[in-house]
């Protein structure tokens, strides 16, 4: 009997590792994959998008670290996150996601081999480092897809007019044009170099307009221009279209906003994708619009049932 004992191990031994394969998702390492998230600042926004992250993350097999580069811009701070920059090239990281544009353009600055992505970062575009093919989600929502939105919303606005500058938003206004042709809107050009031109474009344009459409555009965006469009919208009787809380807070009648955490379940969902099959997506963000009732009432727009 002495000598039957090594076979009777050997066979317990095969006879488990034969239920273990044939049991779906069982293996003996508890981490498919390892990522790690680089964090351009620990702002609310930000932090709502790492919470979304780790919901998804916390349903799979996936290990996932975080990491936060410091904002500020003196020497101290720019050896520091270079420190951490190193420490990301130097883990066995499967993918690591950059959020917020500070953290894409360094991750992208690195000379590591690990698949990478973006999450909340307005215009990849503008960003040098990150090519083309970068996979992420940006925090631009397509013309087209807005103006489909304005449409359904308030079918009886059918003139928008749209400020930018053409230095930074020529492409978003070429897209909103095309995209306006095909759903039966007219886009009205407020077409400004500087903030100095910003009054006289609306005086020059308000009466051939239904509402004025603001975009994230560095020339025309600030607290102080926000609430001066929006008091001559309402002394015109004519709404503003904005693109984040702020807006609704300040009297625009329509605009769209982001659900942070909504977003990292979004980028989540993405990782895991490019995880699994490889496959890389430039996806567009998920959002909400919302209606300021009271001020649509008040200059006369009528909201669509």
């Amino acid at each position: 009997m002495p000598q039957e004992r090594p076979r009777t191990i050997c066979c317990v031994v095969l006879f488990v590792s034969m239920v273990l394969s044939a049991i779906p998702g069982a293996c003996f390492s508890d981490i498919d994959f390892k990522t790690a998230l680089l964090v351009s600042q620990k702002i609310k926004p930000y932090i709502h998008v790492v919470d979304g992250i780790t919901d998804e993350i916390a349903a799979t097999t996936t290990q996932m670290d975080v990491f936060f580069l410091s904002p500020s811009n003196d020497q101290e701070s720019r050896q520091l996150n270079r420190q951490i920059v190193l420490q990301l090239e130097g883990g066995p990281y499967d993918l690591v996601t950059a959020i917020g544009p500070e953290a894409a353009s360094a991750l992208w600055d690195s000379k590591a081999g690990f698949k990478k992505m973006y999450a909340a970062v307005l215009d990849p575009d503008s960003l040098p480092a990150l090519s083309s093919h970068a996979c992420g989600i940006s925090l631009r929502i397509p013309a087209q897809t807005q103006l489909e939105k304005i449409s359904q919303t308030f079918q009886t606005i059918k003139k928008i007019g749209l400020i930018f500058d053409p230095g930074h938003n020529q492409w978003f206004y070429d897209q909103a044009l095309l995209a306006a042709t095909n759903i039966g809107l007219e886009i009205i050009a407020l077409s400004v170099n500087s903030k100095n031109q910003i009054a006289g474009v609306l005086k020059d344009n308000m009466g051939a307009m239904d509402a004025v459409w603001m975009i994230p555009d560095p020339t025309v965006i600030s607290e102080k221009i926000i609430h001066y469009v929006i008091k001559q919208g309402l002394y015109n009787k004519r709404g503003v279209i904005g693109y984040n809380s702020f807006f609704t807070r300040s009297g625009a009648f329509f605009s769209f906003e982001f659900d942070y955490r909504a977003l990292g379940r979004q980028a989540g969902q993405e990782m895991n994708i490019y995880l699994e099959t490889g496959e890389c997506r430039q996806a567009p963000p998920v959002f909400n619009t919302i209606v300021n009732e009271k001020i649509a009432d008040k200059i006369g727009i009528r909201v669509t049932q």
